[in-house]
């Protein structure tokens, strides 16, 4: 299955779904996913179907990426791909069941049961009220509660506790995913979501990742929105909501529409407008915005006209312009939502509204600053110019850099000479503000190197040998495993690598079979020779999709193994290199006749073992080439 799943997932289509992807030469490239950087270093080979973030060091194919990006299993990924590509999975989840006892859970599947389970109740007897209050007091049609999966928790204590214990779901998973709470001074469970609409929070991929719920309730002492606590799965600042459905329209129409509430999104997509998502009642992050310029490169906002509202877009500007998005505001009036508004005003005058009313953000900024007064005197007029020229200075081209600050310039009647001195000045104070972000992001990253050593020419030179080979057969890969014994691979990494393709390649009953290196490379669990091992397939001259005909690839696998065999060469003799140049090293620094006298004699004995040594690897690789 994982084979079929693999060659009907193209892996361009795929990392398009996460990453704005542009051609360049033979391959695509992109701003790396898994770092904060300017300069595009993420790279997809469409011929190898691997990608390399060569910023931090992360490579792969589409499973590998999928896992990367959706945090989830191996499993998992396959699955997604599979559903994705139209795989039929049945009859290999059947062979699974029979094969194997029954299995915990995991997280995701948890998830996924609680989104099921929620919807479920919204639909019965249990659900009427809430039913009646969405389609009722909010509006939605039956077609678009199923389409983003809403979902009821009754007022029950342990609903949801009880159902898990029927479908033998492990309570550790619901406290460890924030869906019951612990009491401390009962020491018992309690579910979190009660009385309450579940909004499923999903990635962009699809996969349920927490829970958002808004309470039924009156009282005015329950919280009207919770959501599940922060996990490696459920971070919020990382997530926004409807993006799984909205992605596609937001490349077709080159424009995302941000709002704030999970029923802003609901509604703006029944009215027809689905390229909008929202950051969830949180304030805009730099990681929402890398996924945003993933599919496009304007940003409308449609927050609430509140100062709360105002206050946030102010800020998110700012976010936008610096991950290279243009931003774009509208400001409902009499202060409505976008949901309210709908409701009210009907969805041909909304869009009228949201193409009336759009402005730039700088228009937006001068109007805040003007309704606020501090345009009014010049030293708060300063300190407000002083804000909205940082704003340009976060513009990467130079163009749209040069044109903002002429507008800028006219609106304000000041010459641009004085415009720059002012971004000039505030460009010092501005770097803190979020060049500090950066360190921050590092230090929580995984990626750090386990072995800090560079790999040696020799030993990567063994490895490319080795890598490309498998291309073009296994007559490399067959030596390299009934010589083992010959080499000393002295990086921790490049022993995993080799180890891993001997060991595979022993475990073929049909010593001819095509080996998929992608793949094994993919699988192999020291990260750092994952990583080296991907990074040298990446610069190979090979191609997944472009094969040779057998004439040539006799010829490929015969300059290969010459190859492998002068690397070995290296490898074989390199220990006894190190004890001579250690003895010369030696030799140099005493003056002691005695130590000399024996210093020469190891000497003259390494001497007489690397001419032998060099003899017999130089007559075994003759015999190997038959010449």
């Amino acid at each position: 299955m994982i084979d079929e799943v693999r060659q009907s997932s193209d892996i361009v289509d795929i990392v398009s779904d996460y990453v704005r992807l542009n051609p360049s030469g033979r391959h695509f490239k992109a701003l790396s996913p898994f770092t904060q950087e300017k300069t595009p270093s993420f790279i997809v080979s469409p011929d190898k179907q691997i990608y390399k973030c060569f910023s931090s060091g992360k490579g792969g194919n589409v499973f590998t990426f999928i896992m990367e990006m959706e945090k989830v299993t191996f499993p998992e990924a396959v699955e997604m791909l599979a559903k994705r590509a139209g795989v039929d999975t049945s009859k290999y989840q059947l062979q699974k069941a029979q094969q194997e006892d029954k299995q915990e859970s995991n997280q995701h599947e948890t998830l996924r049961w609680a989104a099921r389970l929620f919807h479920q109740t919204l639909e019965s007897d249990a659900g009427r009220a809430a039913y009646a209050y969405l389609v009722g007091k909010r509006g939605l049609e039956a077609s678009t509660i199923r389409k983003f999966g809403l979902g009821f928790a009754p007022e029950a204590w342990e609903f949801l506790l009880d159902a898990a214990r029927r479908d033998n779901i492990p309570v550790e998973q619901l406290t460890a995913l924030g869906l019951v709470t612990r009491h401390r001074e009962r020491n018992s469970l309690y579910d979190t979501f009660r009385n309450r609409i579940i909004f499923p929070i999903l990635t962009v991929g699809g996969q349920v990742a927490g829970f958002g719920g808004r309470t039924l309730s009156n009282d005015p002492q329950t919280p009207k929105y919770i959501n599940s606590p922060e996990s490696a799965i459920f971070e919020k600042s990382k997530l926004l909501y409807g993006m799984h459905a909205a992605k596609n329209d937001i490349r077709k129409q080159e424009t995302a529409i941000l709002v704030e509430g999970y029923m802003d999104v609901i509604a703006m997509h029944q009215a027809g407008v689905t390229n909008t998502v929202a950051s969830s009642g949180t304030a805009l992050t730099r990681y929402q915005a890398k996924i945003l310029k993933r599919y496009t490169s304007r940003v409308l906002f449609l927050y609430d006209g509140d100062n709360a509202g105002k206050k946030s877009m102010l800020a998110g500007i700012d976010i936008l312009l610096s991950e290279g998005l243009t931003p774009w505001v509208v400001l409902l009036p009499g202060g409505d939502d976008p949901d309210s508004f709908i409701r009210n005003y009907g969805k041909e005058a909304f869009l009228e509204e949201l193409e009336s009313e759009k402005s730039s953000f700088q228009d937006f900024q001068l109007r805040c600053y003007r309704d606020a007064g501090l345009m009014e005197n010049p030293d708060t007029a300063s300190k407000a110019i002083s804000a909205m020229t940082k704003s340009i200075a976060l513009i990467a081209d130079p163009v749209q850099k040069e044109l903002y600050l002429e507008e800028l310039s006219k609106k304000l009647d000041l010459s641009r000479q004085t415009l720059r001195k002012v971004m000039a000045s505030s460009n010092d104070d501005r770097a803190p503000r979020y060049e500090s972000r950066g360190p921050s992001q590092q230090k929580s990253s995984p990626e750090v190197k386990a072995d800090n050593r560079p790999i040696s020419v020799a030993e990567r030179t063994f490895l490319e040998a080795l890598l490309e080979s498998t291309f073009y057969g296994n007559e490399v890969l067959d030596f390299a495993a009934s010589h083992e014994s010959m080499f000393t691979l002295e990086h921790p990494a490049a022993r995993a690598i080799f180890t891993h393709l001997v060991e595979r390649f022993r475990e073929m009953d049909d010593k001819e079979g095509h080996i998929d290196i992608t793949s094994e490379i993919s699988s192999l669990g020291l990260e750092e020779a994952r990583n080296i091992a991907l990074d040298i397939l990446f610069r190979l001259p090979v191609s997944e999709t472009n094969l040779p005909s057998p004439q040539e690839a006799a010829q490929h696998a015969r300059r290969c193994l010459s190859h492998f065999l002068v690397a070995v060469k290296t490898i074989v003799l390199e220990p006894l290199q190190r004890q001579k140049q250690d003895i010369l090293n030696r030799l140099n620094s005493t003056s002691e006749k005695p130590e000399e006298k024996k210093l020469f004699a190891q000497l003259h004995d390494i001497n007489n073992q690397l001419r032998e040594m060099e003899q017999e690897v130089d007559e075994s690789i003759r015999g190997i080439l038959g010449e």
